[in-house]
């Protein structure tokens, strides 16, 4: 009996320790479980957030650079389009407006390639991921030239014919005011243009033109063509050219030399602009991260004033109603 006695004074502690240790064996399991279920208190606030944008916007957010999605912009270096020398370098109205794309597409990769406009269409039509910041708008024409354009950014001021002061008053005199342009590309006067360029709705006369035994050699070649053929028009080697007022308002600015521009006759409406892109699947998607943020590009203080200095007046602002983009320039 007393062996038994010490044995169960023994026993009651040990019982009562295992039973212990299980209880609290059971706690922490019941612990471990629960943290399991339960999402930390970052990863529950997380999970809380509804998105407030598309789904592509914060994965593009996210992205290294080399995996941005990269946009080349054709330049070609011709002012004032684009300026890539002398006081006004970079102050071009196709400079200012990429970089206000730059500005409103910061997350994507914006490059560049100064070239002529003929290697940058060859490189349009190999499909390459290049698009030319401005342009013509012609949607018409989109398909045939495998092209894509964006939604119009703004106005042009239509081309005219340019000459010297004297020519410009024969010019008047024989093809009147507005100049009939049929009837002085049928006359013996020594006319140019480039023929690199899209002029709208001349381009057909001026392509029957280039076709003809009247039509000069071609004068294209290197940068600035516009400025070289204004020193044509003053040394005498050309009688008339076609261009914008506002490649002539540049040339002002830096010769002494006078030069006039004459409007055409049934060529004096506003001309839209755009961009245009290769017609492929890459061309496809750049126009639409270009159409998201047009309507910013089209109220843009900067780029409106950059335009109005270089054309040496007001241009009117997108979006307009069909029958004011053919209104009459003022």
């Amino acid at each position: 009996m007393r062996l038994s006695g010490i044995v169960m004074k023994l026993l009651l502690p040990l019982l009562l320790l295992t039973i212990l240790l299980f209880g609290l064996n059971l706690w922490w399991i019941d612990q471990q479980q629960n943290q399991i279920a339960r999402p930390s208190r970052h990863q529950s606030q997380n999970k809380a957030l509804p998105p407030a944008v598309l789904p592509q916007q914060p994965l593009q957010s996210q992205l290294i650079p080399s995996q941005q999605f990269a946009i080349q912009w054709g330049a070609n270096p011709e002012a004032p389009f684009h300026i890539s020398q002398g006081p006004d370098k970079g102050r071009g109205f196709c400079d200012v407006l990429l970089e206000r794309l730059k500005v409103y597409l910061p997350d994507v990769r914006h490059q560049y390639i100064h070239e002529s406009h003929n290697q940058i269409r060859r490189r349009m039509d190999a499909k390459e991921h290049v698009c030319f910041p401005c342009t013509l708008f012609q949607p018409a024409l989109a398909e045939k030239n495998g092209r894509i354009f964006s939604k119009p950014t703004h106005y042009y001021a239509p081309h005219g014919v340019i000459a010297t002061p004297a020519m410009a008053s024969q010019i008047r005199q024989r093809f009147g005011n507005p100049v009939s342009l049929s009837a002085l590309l049928a006359s013996e006067l020594r006319f140019s243009y480039q023929p690199a360029r899209r002029y709208g709705e001349l381009q057909e006369q001026l392509d029957q033109y280039s076709k003809s035994s009247r039509a000069p050699g071609r004068v294209d070649s290197g940068t600035d063509v516009s400025m070289l053929h204004f020193q044509m028009l003053n040394s005498g080697q050309l009688d008339a050219t076609l261009d914008y007022r506002a490649s002539l308002n540049y040339y002002q600015q830096h010769a002494r030399e006078p030069l006039e521009f004459l409007p055409i006759a049934g060529h004096q409406h506003w001309l839209p602009g755009a961009i245009s892109c290769p017609d492929s699947n890459w061309g496809q998607l750049a126009v639409l991260r270009i159409n998201a943020v047009v309507d910013k590009i089209r109220q843009d203080k900067q780029f409106q004033q950059n335009l109005q200095f270089w054309f040496n007046q007001e241009l009117p602002l997108y979006p307009v109603t069909e029958p004011y983009a053919k209104a009459q320039v003022p």
